[in-house]
Formats: C-alpha cells, sequence, structure tokens
C-alpha cells in the first residue's frame, strides 16, 4: 500500500526510514554473499596474497641487523626502514607520519572505490581469507543459507565450531604477526 501523504520527494528518501538488515520485529535478516568470480576478482586476490605475504614477511626482514618496522612506544624506539628514530628525533617521525596519514587520506578520496575494493586490510582478510574459509567449509551461499535455517545437527555443529575455530587460530597468528611490528621478535 502506497502511503498518499509521501510526496515524490519524500518517496524517494523513505528507504532511509529502515535498515534493510533487520525486519520489523527487530530480528536481523542474514546476509549471505555469492562467491565472486571472474579475472578481476582473480587479480584482486593475487594482489590480496602479495599484500598478506608483505606483511608476514616485514615481520622477519631486518636491515641492517635491525627490523624492518618496529614501533616500540615503552622503550621509546621507532625503527622505519632499518632507520631507528629515538624520542628527540620525534619531529622528524611526527613529519613522516603527518605525511603518510595526508597521502592516505588524498589517495582515498581521489581512488577511494579502489583503496576500499582492492588494497583495504580489513576487505584482504575478509574476502581473501575468512570468505574464502567460510565457502570451503559451509558452500555457496544457498548451502549457508539453508544451512542456518536447518535444525540443530552434528554436521551443523561440526561445520559452525571447525569454521570459528580455523577463523580463531587465524586471528590469534595475524595478531601476533603485528604484535611483532610493536615488540619485536
Amino acid at each position: 500500500m502506497i502511503r498518499s501523504d509521501l510526496t515524490n520527494e519524500n518517496k524517494d528518501k523513505s528507504f532511509r526510514d529502515s535498515i534493510s538488515t533487520v525486519d520489523r520485529s527487530g530480528k536481523r535478516i542474514w546476509l549471505y554473499p555469492k562467491n565472486s568470480k571472474g579475472k578481476l576478482t582473480n587479480y584482486r586476490y593475487l594482489l590480496s596474497l602479495l599484500f598478506i605475504g608483505m606483511m608476514i614477511a616485514g615481520a622477519f626482514i631486518k636491515i641492517d641487523g635491525e627490523p624492518l618496522l618496529l614501533l616500540n612506544i615503552v622503550e621509546r624506539k621507532f625503527i622505519i626502514l632499518g632507520k631507528i628514530f629515538w624520542p628527540q628525533d620525534f619531529h622528524i617521525f611526527l613529519l613522516i607520519m603527518i605525511a603518510f596519514v595526508v597521502f592516505i587520506g588524498i589517495f582515498t578520496m581521489v581512488y577511494g572505490r579502489v583503496f576500499c575494493g582492492w588494497i583495504c586490510p580489513q576487505t584482504i582478510f575478509m574476502e581473501s581469507v575468512f570468505r574464502k574459509i567460510e565457502y570451503w567449509i559451509e558452500g555457496d551461499w544457498k548451502t549457508r543459507g539453508a544451512l542456518d535455517k536447518a535444525p540443530l545437527s552434528t554436521e551443523k555443529i561440526f561445520k559452525k565450531v571447525s569454521k570459528h575455530f580455523i577463523f580463531f587460530s587465524i586471528s590469534f597468528l595475524i595478531a601476533s604477526i603485528f604484535l611483532s611490528y610493536i615488540k619485536g621478535g
């Protein structure tokens, strides 16, 4: 039924009156994304593997006996590309960090969709790591939806527990690698 009190301008904005992932009773509507396929998806996956490999390798690479990147706040020792910055060098470090943040801001304004779809760490981990595991364990979007609606069974419990165990294990490894950039290895 169309409400007669809505003008044409308000009809176009009526979608803002509700959240698409919540039904009228307030319960969550689960989304099941399809597995993307195609040449650009393959390129994005390869680029993601490159970035993940760089993140892992960067924790172990040394330049002149110093780590590639170390942000040890407790000892006030910052190492970038093998060069040590102490607290008295903070102005140099601050200028480098401001330039980096401004670069990221300008790059995101100009190429925001490219950044979000191809380079953003959240997208990289979500699409190239965790979603691949979900597809591998629970299947495509139709199978996942059917599994969630199915009654509790040993197969359902096994799939959900194994998926979340793998997610937790990978998250622990990623956090450990990031911690090596702060504490050192």
